[in-house]
């Protein structure tokens, strides 16, 4: 057993994570300093920070948790509707039940996805309230698509401190056991292609 160096709990010494404060052991700056890989970010919102309203979240932070969320549900959905197109289950009915497995799964990114758009809000210095125009068909979702996108204030506020301003390499990753380093602009951009892609397969898959 060893102490959380940041909340000072008791956990064992082979935990990377503590489960308390979602501390990472052994690297230099609070893990929410590091502007993390896809995967790190996703398994940092959804389970260090599952219900996490407190602090301040980035625009990456934000956007590369949603990226990986989309691309979760694209490939549930294209596989459905691949299995559909091989077997006697109609591509509907193939669809119907990965929308099924998407409700569940939804159920519990809810609150995640609440919970960082919250944090994302306090990193522009505001209160989280304005989430809930996204309950507003349209226009409310749109404006809050539009809040997530500004830029954060880069000095401290009442939320705390800026997060994601560091950046990390893959010998950082290496040293410090980060499961991926900060993505590139260019591999950002092919996950969204393959969004973009699989979104039109089953699309396509769909309508034949």
């Amino acid at each position: 057993m060893r102490a959380c160096p940041k909340c000072g709990q008791r956990i064992p010494s082979s935990e990377r994570y503590c489960p308390y404060c979602g501390h990472m052991k052994n690297i230099p700056l609070p893990l929410d300093a590091y502007e993390l890989g896809f995967i790190e970010n996703f398994k940092h919102c959804v389970v260090h920070k599952y219900a996490d309203f407190e602090g301040r979240a980035s625009r990456s932070e934000y956007w590369h948790f949603m990226l990986v969320y989309q691309l979760i549900i694209a490939i549930i959905l294209f596989i459905c509707a691949a299995i559909s197109c091989v077997t006697p289950v109609s591509g509907t009915t193939g669809v119907g039940l990965g929308l099924v497995v998407l409700f569940i799964l939804s159920i519990g990114f809810i609150i995640p996805g609440v919970a960082v758009a919250v944090r994302r809000l306090h990193d522009l210095g505001w209160s989280g309230w304005p989430v809930l125009l996204g309950l507003i068909p349209f226009v409310g979702i749109l404006a809050v698509l539009i809040l997530m996108a500004l830029p954060g204030k880069t000095a401290a506020n009442r939320f705390g401190n800026p997060t994601g301003v560091e950046v990390i390499t893959k010998q950082m990753a290496h040293k410090y056991g980060f499961i991926d380093a900060t993505p590139s602009t260019p591999l950002t951009i092919v996950l969204i292609v393959v969004l973009v892609v699989l979104w039109l397969l089953v699309d396509w898959m769909l309508a034949n």
